[in-house]
């Protein structure tokens, strides 16, 4: 892994959100013998004043207007530190359309909080040989191109931007010219290396990885009762029809959802069934608790563009508990088919159901833990120092 490098990592995810996130995660392994700067999410005025008014806290409105120290510090007992950048806040644009408006409010947005980040570095004092890694967030890397100083800079996409409804309107657009810009394009699934690799200069594949640790102290040999497990965002990726006729077929199961539910028409649809229980939210550190009780974790996705490209933290992080995995082959999944239960069409998922807790076994369980080991988050990093490591080789003629 690399040692004593300076890192940063634009990113557009919140550090503080409920969920585990890919980039989080490889930036929190990164950071134990490096010095990490990780860009949290870009907070609009919007944003902001809507922190303020529910209370929120992490990062809460007083640092995001710089009332507190923008950089929070996290050292590690390895010799690295991670730091937390929260940026001053921004102009909402997502709501205009694309063209000349968008560019002259964006291009401002982006150096605003460039110089937080070159600020922040000098600060710091890492300036120097910086790799540059930019999580998905292909809006600002396509306008801030040698704005930060770096010896590499790598794209890091995890979801097929083209096909989220959410980031769609500015987000394909600017990553078709990021793309070019970037020394190279790191991937998180087969289907993402596809529709990536033409645009890029090189690109590779890092798949999704678990904290093994975490999750497998959530292994029992135990027998289980009939509860079906879901750990994740319940949004628009699930299909609802296959998850209705699962619930009509066993009524003597129960169903437990554990995550934000993101829309009152889901919500509404689940509500209807007397053996579905809505969970809320927990802490990753509640969840291997949580899949304890469960005797199959299933991941429902609907099959489509979206989530074609998806490589689902959730996959490993079940398979370390040593339970059933039943999911619908939404992508490419190879790597699962002879540890998971993958089904393209409704019947088969909903039949399989029954079939996963009747077949299971303490054999199954422990070779289901034992996979899981090969995925975590360690061995990850590796793959992605070592094509750091080959692109500066590169570029330094070796």
């Amino acid at each position: 892994m690399l040692k004593g490098r300076n890192i940063v990592c634009y990113s557009r995810t919140n550090w503080f959100d409920e969920y585990a996130k890919t980039v989080i995660e490889i930036m929190k392994v990164f950071s134990e013998e490096n010095q990490v700067l990780y860009v949290d999410y870009q907070f609009t005025w919007k944003d902001a004043l809507q922190r303020l008014i529910k209370g929120a806290k992490d990062p809460g409105f007083m640092r995001i207007l710089g009332f507190k120290d923008r950089i929070q510090s996290f050292p590690h007992a390895n010799g690295g530190t991670l730091y937390l950048l929260t940026p001053p806040p921004i102009f909402p644009t997502n709501f205009l359309a694309p063209g000349t408006l968008y560019q002259w409010f964006h291009r401002r947005n982006v150096k605003k909080v460039n110089r937080s980040i070159n600020r922040a570095l000098k600060r710091l004092g890492m300036q120097d040989k910086t790799i540059l890694i930019n999580s998905f967030n292909p809006d600002f890397g396509a306008y801030s191109h040698n704005a930060i100083p770096n010896s590499v800079e790598i794209y890091h996409c995890y979801d097929e931007i083209s096909a989220a409804e959410w980031a769609a309107k500015h987000g394909a657009p600017a990553e078709k010219l990021y793309l070019p810009m970037a020394d190279a394009t790191v991937v998180t699934s087969a289907g993402l290396l596809e529709t990536k690799r033409e645009l890029s200069k090189e690109c590779y594949l890092v798949k999704n990885g678990v904290n093994y640790d975490l999750f497998h102290s959530g292994y029992t040999e135990e027998a289980k009762k009939p509860i079906i497990g879901y750990v994740g965002a319940i949004d628009f990726r699930s299909d609802y029809e296959l998850l209705e006729a699962c619930f009509k077929a066993y009524p003597e199961y129960e169903f437990h959802f554990v995550g934000k539910v993101m829309e009152e028409r889901i919500e509404a649809i689940l509500a209807k069934y007397d053996n579905v229980k809505l969970l809320g939210s927990k802490a990753a550190t509640e969840l291997p608790a949580f899949l304890k009780t469960c005797a199959v974790g299933i991941i429902p996705f609907e099959i489509n563009e979206f989530t074609k490209g998806v490589y689902p933290l959730k996959i490993n992080e079940y398979l370390a508990t040593g339970i059933p995995v039943l999911s619908t082959l939404f992508g490419q999944l190879s790597d699962f088919e002879d540890i998971a239960s993958l089904h393209d069409k409704r019947e088969d998922f909903v039949k399989a159901l029954k079939l996963e807790i009747e077949t299971d076994s303490v054999e199954k369980r422990k070779a289901r833990a034992a996979f899981a080991k090969q995925n975590s988050w360690y061995g990850r990093v590796e793959e992605f120092s070592t094509i750091i490591q080959q692109i500066e080789a590169k570029q330094n003629g070796a």
